[in-house]
């Protein structure tokens, strides 16, 4: 039986979980719109590099074909 003179309080486990998730989500706001820039960030980034990829498939392909037709 808790002390009766006592002034400590007793949170449930549940409690500390709800306070836990408030204080997360409250605080989580930043991370997630910095997410969201490195994202998008990294999505202009791999668009770049396919752009380059294809330019050097083609250019290899150029390069295969003039070889084939030069050995002809």
């Amino acid at each position: 039986m808790p002390d009766v003179g006592s002034n400590k309080v007793q949170l449930g486990c549940g409690t500390l979980i709800i306070i836990a998730l408030i204080v997360m989500f409250l605080s989580g706001g930043n991370q997630v719109d910095d997410l969201k820039k490195n994202v998008q960030e990294l999505t202009k980034q791999v668009i770049v590099l396919q752009d380059k990829v294809d330019r050097l498939t083609k250019e290899v392909e150029s390069l295969q074909r003039a070889e084939l037709e030069s050995r002809q």
